[in-house]
This record gives C-alpha cells, structure tokens and sequence, in this order.
C-alpha cells in the first residue's frame, strides 16, 4: 500500500510502518468524517513451554482482569463473528468455535485501544497469547485488528474490510478452530476490533 505525503510515496506494508503511519497519517484521518484503518499479525507459536495446570484462580500467574461490555458491543461481537464464519462457508472451511477465554483477551486489547493506554497496534499480543495458554493448548495464534468511525454497520466494514486485506483474508481463512472478538468504542464514536484465531493442539 502507498500513500501519497506532500508528494512523496510512502510504503506501508508491515507492522513496523505504523509508527510512520501515525505521524503522518493520524492528522489527516481523523480529520475526515470516516475513518476505515486496520492491520494485521500473525504469530505461529511453536515449543512454548508447558504452563502449569491452574488449580484455581488464586495461582495464576498473570491477571486476568473481567471487561464488562454493554448489551449493544456484545450484540456487534456475535454479529461479526457469524459473519466471519459465513465467509469460512463460502470458502468451503468448517466454522470456527466461540472461547470466551480467548474473547476475554481480545476484549481487554480493544478496550486498551479505545481508551487510549495502548495504540492502535498489535502490542503485547504474546502476553494475551500467554494468558490463553493456560486455559487452552495451542499450536498456532493469529490477530486481526480493525478501528472505524462513522458508519452505521460497523461490524460489516470491518469483516468487509479484513476480507479485503491478503493478510487478514489469510487468517479468517487459516488452520484455526476456536476464536474470540472484542469490540469498543472510544468517547469520539471510534469502534476498535480485536479477533484472536487459536489453533488448539
């Protein structure tokens, strides 16, 4: 993807060009009525080491802090998660499995994201991978991140959008069978998505 800056041509084409994407970028999209940006990461994870079996919460070693989400945002979440597995069916791919472990990881990304204490970008997704390996087994994990603002379908935009992207096209399609999707909204209308793709061992 290029993108046009005071007649200069700039590449972005991985996670490492976000962060010339926001100085250069952020000023102009937001100064539009609608914004559509998303990215895209995929990590397989390979000979993590085995976490211990958790007898009870008391001895998980990370946090795993409850999201309270309001009836409308869970609403969205099931929507855009039957409208990814529709497009699994029409590629001739079985369905992919709801986890609330893995949706609890990916709602706590997103509410970050809208509040602000993370950017809009795939940090700290080996810490969120991490949590969910002590409740599931895994091989492979991939992220699909989308943000949006001022639409009236925002769950389609993004599916739409993700579809339309190779790299996110390539995880809503991949060897996975459990996911989870967490959506929020900021104060200014902006919607933040976040589906984690598990593949269980």
């Amino acid at each position: 993807m290029y993108v046009d800056i005071g007649g200069s041509a700039i590449k972005l084409e991985n996670i490492f060009d976000y962060k010339l994407m926001n100085k250069y970028l952020k000023p102009i999209f937001w100064s539009l009525a609608i914004f559509l940006g998303s990215c895209n990461y995929q990590q397989v994870i390979k000979n993590l080491p085995e976490m211990p079996e958790i007898q009870n919460s008391r001895q998980t070693p990370i946090s795993r802090p409850r999201v309270a989400i309001s009836p409308d945002i869970s609403g969205l979440e099931k929507s855009v998660f039957a409208q990814i597995n529709q497009y699994r069916k029409s590629q001739n791919l079985p369905a992919l499995q709801w986890n609330n472990t893995i949706a609890q990881q990916s709602r706590i990304h997103a509410q970050q994201m809208a509040s602000g204490k993370t950017t809009f970008s795939h940090d700290g997704f080996q810490e969120r991978v991490e949590v969910i390996t002590q409740q599931i087994k895994l091989q492979s994990a991939a992220e699909n991140l989308a943000n949006n603002f001022g639409y009236n379908n925002p769950g389609e935009q993004a599916v739409e959008g993700w579809i339309g992207s190779p790299g996110h096209q390539k995880n809503m399609v991949g060897d996975y069978n459990l996911s989870g999707i967490g959506i929020a909204q900021n104060s200014e209308g902006t919607y933040f998505f976040n589906q984690i793709f598990i593949k269980t061992r």
